[in-house]
């Protein structure tokens, strides 16, 4: 099997119930083999932990890699790892096992939703049908193997009486700059957040701000309107592209780990207003620059309720085409709506021309998520679909609380994001996190 065969396996899909699949733990790990896998066959996913922080995920996953070789047999070629979404790692083989059969055997690096990094182990026979087959199912392990990891690291750790780490605040515990620009994207963002955001309404408070702006730009290559929100602070500092609740937000962290120490883009700088217009200072050149297009972000009234459905839309030949829209009604209650379709030409990826065409297509409302993935070469074709009934995920009660939305889905999810609305005219559009939702002219 080519390399490009795990980049299948690798496609986030949607995520499901664990039949179909027998779960083994052992030494800390789980397990998946499918209940109807053929006797003649072998095929199976290992979910374990590891602690990324300060690494270097590209060079450790070819280490470990090699590590694994001696209990398995001898490789085929030389490893290579393969770049995948949010800065995670992948790797592929083949190899001929101590009894002298051939497999697949691949690695990844990613991280389950809660944050808690992990590897993920595929062994194969070298088998097209049995890859689409069970492959293409990851998406319906993932929830369950973070379930159990999860349970599993609590019972061992249960004794030890660990500090947790979730809202951190103390510039004390920080790891070094070098440390801190050494992290993947995905480390990074975890980090950050945990550090720099405080629990519900104990961060900053809005009465220090002079003002709060979007600016907004379109991004012609994704296809998609950008904007960026900046915190305007009465003392002449200003802290850019903002995308967790104003109220969240430990300025004093902030300043530290999105300052010039730590960020090779610092959020930090000032602000001045010239001629009715503003304008921000570059934080390396000291340059300043007009915000042309900016507006002044108005929160939302405690308790407000909205009464229309919010849409947003991006489509590019690069990066495929999503939809999706909030529906916000008087009552308190809410609907998501999420659509994406992507297609990718492979064949410059692989030199063999196995598998020229992947497309996929999700979709997810408040009746359940849709998954739909087909894969086309020059030998063989096939494809998976997948249907769950998790509507509720989509569904539930919101909270409107000046510069913030609070979610609180009917699955049991909680969840709070940055919110405001971007003009005056509150009918037009609203702002979550860092999208642009607006409404819909026609059905």
């Amino acid at each position: 099997m080519k390399k490009i065969l795990f980049i299948i396996l690798l496609c986030p899909l949607l995520a499901f119930a664990q039949s179909g699949w027998k779960a083994e733990k052992k030494n800390n790990t789980i397990i998946y083999i499918p209940t109807d896998l053929q006797e003649n066959k072998k095929f199976q996913f290992k979910f374990y932990n590891v602690n990324f922080v300060g690494l270097d995920k590209k060079t450790w996953l070819i280490q470990h890699a090699k590590k694994q070789e001696p209990s398995l047999g001898k490789t085929i070629k030389n490893w290579k790892t393969n770049p995948e979404k949010y800065g995670e790692w992948s790797t592929v083989n083949q190899y001929i096992s101590h009894s002298g059969e051939k497999f697949i055997i691949g690695y990844s690096t990613g991280t389950f939703s809660g944050g808690t990094p992990y590897i993920l182990q595929m062994i194969s026979s070298l088998d097209a049908e049995l890859l689409m087959e069970y492959g293409l199912k990851i998406g319906e392990l993932k929830p369950d193997a973070e379930k159990k990891l999860m349970a599993m690291q609590t019972h061992t750790s249960r004794s030890n009486n660990t500090k947790t780490r979730s809202h951190n605040t103390d510039p004390k515990d920080l790891v070094s700059p070098a440390e801190f620009k050494k992290m993947s994207g995905k480390e990074y963002r975890q980090y950050l957040s945990s550090h720099i955001r405080t629990r519900p309404n104990k961060g900053l408070n809005p009465s220090s701000l002079e003002a709060v702006l979007v600016n907004t730009n379109i991004d012609v290559i994704r296809g998609r309107l950008d904007s960026d929100t900046y915190l305007l602070f009465k003392d002449g500092t200003a802290y850019g592209d903002c995308k967790i609740p104003i109220q969240d937000l430990n300025v004093k962290m902030s300043k530290i780990l999105e300052g010039p120490a730590y960020s090779t883009y610092p959020k930090w700088t000032r602000w001045k207003k010239e001629g009715g217009k503003y304008y921000i200072q570059n934080a390396k050149n000291k340059q300043w620059k007009l915000l042309k297009k900016a507006k002044k972000a108005l929160p939302g009234k405690k308790g407000e309720r909205l009464n229309n459905t919010f849409w947003t839309f991006s489509g590019s030949q690069f990066f495929g085409s999503h939809q999706g829209y909030y529906k916000l009604m008087p009552n308190g209650r809410f609907e998501i709506y999420n659509f994406t379709m992507r297609q990718n030409d492979l064949r410059a990826q692989d030199m063999d021309g196995t598998i020229p065409y992947l497309g996929t297509v999700s979709e997810s409302d408040k009746t359940g998520s849709t998954a739909n993935s087909v894969a086309i070469g020059n030998n063989f074709g096939g494809g998976a679909s997948h249907k769950c009934k998790d509507g509720n995920k989509n569904t539930g009660t919101y909270y409107i609380d000046g510069y913030t939305i609070e979610f609180h889905h009917d699955n049991g999810w909680v969840r709070r994001e940055l919110f405001y609305f971007p003009s005056k005219n509150k009918k037009e559009s609203i702002h979550i996190k860092d999208t642009v939702y607006w409404v819909r002219e026609y059905d």
